[in-house]
């Protein structure tokens, strides 16, 4: 490793103290792999080793779903192999999952028949906008934009906030009051909460004095991830720890602050040493993950766009000053066309991976999937490469997905009352006025929304449609009566190819099957569900992983399923890296986008974004630009994005069709010197 042992150590160094910070309050600002997670998980062991305190009065929150997954897996891993056993107790969580269980504790859900579920975009577009929209006769952009309305207030406290997304027509009081009336009677029907609602739900109870949440959680220590990416109302339950006498050690990047659209607050990271003076402030500034180029170039593109309070720092590649030097490998090029761009991508993979490489070692980032992806998936089929596009999952996102998934769900859960919506109302046929008018008749004769799939139906409720909608549903539920989420998708991969037949046309029914040819034949049931309900192209090489390392005879195809190039958003790759990253798109009106060039802030934003997309790379980072691209049907001449100047490259015409080999030499030197 090109890395110096006094480079360790010095990190080490920081890292450490950091991590054994003994001030109520601790801020951690850490670049682009300069180690965060270390710092994270040597803070658990360092409180549960030396400071005694027990593993259940220590939480630790992320963003997402699956970032929490991913960091209590880590903490669990790191306490384990430093001697520390009884980490297994420290709950790791998303911020809305640790609300709704207060709100669990503290018989705030009393009203909900059932544990209610938080719904996901999918659900509130198919179930609960289309709902509104059909009782109200609006269309969905309208619908969307009204829960957008609400969604802004839970998130800051304020109506119609400044950062609001712009709605052309504002938002009435009757529509206001319409959404209310709805919103509240239908998440009880299906037990269900809207993702922006929990965390505000809990903050006014504890401020009114209803709810005492130390009481509750048994909590000492509160670690924070990602706090960049939270929002006003999530630093006011933040705030209310700290008032109440819990330690709190946040750590994130206002740089990598990219999330404006929820309502992300970097505020709250930049002004938390002046909220609370009395903070152990830490920056972690050694780059562990980018090679000096790279860095750099990232670095100037911040430096060229600073936001208002930004956080100082000297974020340095580590690879600057290892043994010996890695500079890496950066390149900016500019093509005619999006076509001579795909191609010099598709056939410098092709290349890079003769040279040796994985296709996993390759990333290519995208800011418009639907100006970029065609041009560059026909360049990558046309030399035979596989890759993953890592776009919201197409099987998870259709009615066909949700039809498998929702059985899966109502076999872990009975009790999962959205789960038995999606299954009534995802078969061929069934239409959105004959689900709203189920669920008001339910509301309407003071039925339970459940019992209508377990129990006689109630005479003269229910229309001849609407009754055999329910049958239905009733018919699919009983076919998994005698399933077991242990089994095997081969053991019953006849009996689900049969429930989709009976319930979808021949397309998608190929499509189900087509699905199921992928996935390694001892998948179980459980992790089936689990792979179609995540987003994250991770967790989901994890579930495919651990089922093909339970096979004795994988063949090379399932193996294959997991050494693809990745295609992601800008916004998707955050927290992950590769060896090699294409850039391409750098335009005007492509990034920055029509609408954040009318934003000075959401420029800003952009060229955070940017930042992020650069430091994924570890030892090269091709970016580049077109100067013509077809806009709505018609050649367009296209303009540099003005960041492309901010990188400090220069930019070039690229004469070739793909890496030269110099280039190829270049970067795998890089990579054998990571």
């Amino acid at each position: 490793m090109a890395i110096t042992p006094q480079q360790i150590n010095n990190a080490n160094a920081v890292q450490g103290a950091a991590a054994q910070d003994r001030n109520q309050t601790v801020r951690l600002v850490a670049g682009p792999g300069t180690g965060k997670s270390f710092v994270i998980e040597g803070r658990v062991h360092w409180l549960l080793s030396t400071q005694g305190i027990a593993p259940e009065n220590i939480i630790a929150i992320s963003f997402t779903r699956a970032a929490s997954k991913d960091l209590k897996e880590r903490i669990v891993g790191f306490c384990l192999r430093n001697n520390q056993p009884n980490v297994t107790d420290v709950r790791v969580s998303t911020l809305h999952s640790l609300a709704l269980y207060i709100l669990r504790r503290t018989g705030n859900l009393a009203m909900y028949a059932s544990d209610p579920v938080i719904m996901d975009d999918w659900e509130l577009s198919n179930v609960f906008d289309a709902e509104f929209g059909n009782i109200n006769r609006i269309n969905g952009t309208r619908c969307k934009e009204i829960r957008f309305d609400h969604e802004a207030f839970w998130s800051t406290g304020v109506w119609s906030p400044p950062n609001m997304p712009v709605i052309t027509v504002p938002i009435t009081g009757q529509e206001r009051s319409s959404f209310q009336g709805f919103y509240s009677v239908r998440t009880q029907a299906y037990s269900c909460v809207l993702p922006g609602e929990v965390v505000r739900t809990c903050v006014r109870q504890i401020q009114a004095g209803l709810i005492d949440p130390i009481a509750v959680l048994g909590v000492e220590h509160l670690i924070v991830d990602e706090v960049q990416d939270l929002n006003p109302c999530d630093f006011d339950f933040i705030n209310a720890l700290i008032a109440r006498g819990v330690n709190v050690f946040i750590s994130g990047d206002d740089d990598q602050s990219v999330y404006s659209f929820r309502y992300a607050f970097p505020e709250g990271i930049q002004n938390f040493t002046v909220n609370y003076p009395q903070t152990g402030d830490h920056v972690l500034n050694d780059c562990f993950r980018c090679t000096s180029n790279i860095l750099a170039a990232a670095n100037s593109v911040i430096q060229n766009h600073p936001a208002p309070n930004r956080i100082p720092k000297n974020l340095t590649s580590v690879y600057s000053a290892s043994n010996p030097l890695n500079f890496g490998f950066v390149q900016a090029n500019s093509f005619n066309t999006p076509v001579l761009e795909a191609n010099y991508i598709a056939n410098s993979c092709i290349a890079l991976i003769r040279s040796g490489l994985s296709p996993k070692d390759i990333m290519i980032l995208t800011s418009n999937k639907r100006m970029q992806l065609p041009a560059i998936l026909t360049a990558l089929d046309n030399v035979g490469l596989r890759y993953d596009t890592n776009q919201k999952d197409e099987l998870k996102e259709s009615k066909l997905g949700r039809f498998v998934l929702s059985l899966l769900k109502i076999k872990a859960n009975q009790d999962d009352y959205l789960a038995h919506r999606v299954l009534c109302g995802t078969p061929d046929g069934i239409g959105i006025a004959t689900l709203t008018s189920i669920t008001t008749k339910t509301i309407n004769n003071n039925i339970n929304y459940k019992d209508l799939f377990y129990n006689p139906l109630p005479a003269g409720v229910f229309s001849g449609r609407e009754t055999s909608a329910i049958n239905k549903a009733i018919s699919n539920i009983n076919t998994i009566q005698n399933w077991d989420l242990a089994e095997t998708l081969s053991q019953r991969s006849a009996d689900i190819h049969s429930i989709v037949a009976n319930n979808f046309g021949q397309d998608d029914v190929a499509i189900w099957d087509a699905f199921v040819n992928l996935m390694p034949d001892n998948i179980s049931l459980e992790e089936l569900k689990d792979y179609l309900q995540t987003d994250s192209q991770e967790i989901k090489e994890n579930i495919i992983k651990d089922a093909i390392s339970r096979s004795d005879d994988a063949d090379a195809e399932e193996i294959e399923l997991l050494d693809k190039i990745k295609i992601m958003s800008f916004h998707s790759c955050k927290g992950l890296s590769a060896k090699i990253v294409f850039i391409p798109g750098l335009e005007e009106t492509v990034f920055p986008n029509s609408a954040s060039i009318r934003i000075p802030g959401l420029i800003q934003e952009s060229a955070r974004l940017f930042y992020v997309a650069i430091t994924r790379a570890k030892a090269a980072c091709i970016i580049s630009y077109t100067t013509n691209r077809m806009v709505f049907g018609t050649r367009t001449r296209m303009s540099p994005s003005r960041f492309c100047a901010s990188t400090g490259l220069v930019f070039r015409n690229q004469p070739n069709n793909q890496l030269s080999n110099t280039d190829i030499q270049t970067i795998n030197t890089s990579i054998a010197n990571l």
